[in-house]
């Protein structure tokens, strides 16, 4: 490719994904962009997270008038990677979303540049149409010296509903459980400070779960968990706050209950003294219900896990 002729190629990307071109799982449906402005980030919000090792989950009903933000984990697709002119990043990825049935298309980066070579992946935001009943993804990448990919569910978009209305809030939370033993069995009941010796680190399963009550979510005939923002939000040793999802294990009763599964922490490979962490609930993905040592909108004390190894 010429020089001149990439100099263009930042602005024409959009255009690619109608080129063809040798896909990574087929070319997408309708790959045709259009650049359309979006209004600032509003509740209620619905998270698509696409990941590495090709799985992807959402957090949060789509909801007419709502926000999506698609999070897409740049290193899913990687042969572009290389591709610098004079030290500088001369590759993207874009999002296109695209809703039915009017057929509204948006496209965007999901990538941004941290310096020179560097980069880190970018939340691509869009208002969701007011007639929309469903909404589809696919990604591009492209590059100067790279064979530009699709990330296209093989060719047949990723495909997700979109509701008429948010669902109801968040009720209730509670009922700490978890295991630190061997067997990996939940038990009702959960120490404070869950204290973290050489045995639970070497023999035993580490997790950590709780219950939440949505009406006419959780209790319904058919298992919508992507409904529900869960996460867990700790902060180690007094530093920043930070968030992860929590996995959906399943219903009980009338509850869904959602895991922290702690061995997916560093636990064994930085060096740490004690988590301060509670779980938090939402249905926009702006208003939570949090449990801690108490429950309600703050939650109370955090609890603690505490380093003994």
């Amino acid at each position: 490719m010429k020089k001149s002729t990439w100099k263009s190629l930042a602005l024409a990307l959009p255009l690619l994904a109608a080129c063809g071109g040798a896909p990574q799982q087929d070319a997408p449906v309708d790959s045709a962009p259009v650049e359309t402005q979006q209004a600032p980030l509003t509740a209620p919000t619905a998270t698509v997270s696409f990941h590495t090792g090709w799985t992807h989950a959402q957090h949060g009903a789509i909801v007419r008038g709502g926000q999506l933000v698609v999070d897409y984990n740049l290193y899913r697709m990687t042969d572009c990677h290389l591709s610098t002119y004079n030290g500088v990043q001369v590759w993207d990825t874009l999002a296109y979303v695209r809703f039915l049935p009017s057929g509204q298309l948006f496209s965007g980066s999901v990538k941004q540049a941290t310096g020179g070579t560097t980069f880190e992946k970018k939340p691509f935001e869009v208002t969701v149409p007011s007639d929309a009943t469903s909404v589809e993804l696919w990604f591009l990448t492209a590059g100067r010296t790279c064979t530009q990919r699709y990330d296209s569910n093989y060719g047949q978009n990723y495909a997700f509903p979109v509701e008429a209305q948010a669902p109801s809030a968040v009720v209730w939370a509670g009922d700490w459980g978890g295991s630190l033993a061997r067997d990996c069995e939940h038990r009702d009941g959960l120490a404070d400070p869950i204290v973290i010796d050489s045995y639970v680190m070497e023999r035993a399963c580490k997790f950590v779960d709780a219950d939440v009550y949505v009406p006419g979510v959780t209790d319904a005939a058919t298992a919508r968990p992507e409904y529900i923002h869960a996460q867990v939000e700790f902060s180690v040793d007094g530093a920043a706050t930070q968030y992860k999802p929590l996995a959906f294990q399943g219903r009980v009763g009338n509850n869904y209950r959602y895991r922290w599964n702690l061995a997916s922490e560093p636990l064994a490979y930085t060096p740490w003294s004690a988590y301060a962490f509670g779980f938090r609930y939402s249905t926009d993905g702006v208003s939570w219900y949090r449990i801690a040592n108490g429950e309600g909108p703050s939650g109370g004390a955090a609890r603690t896990l505490q380093r003994s190894f």
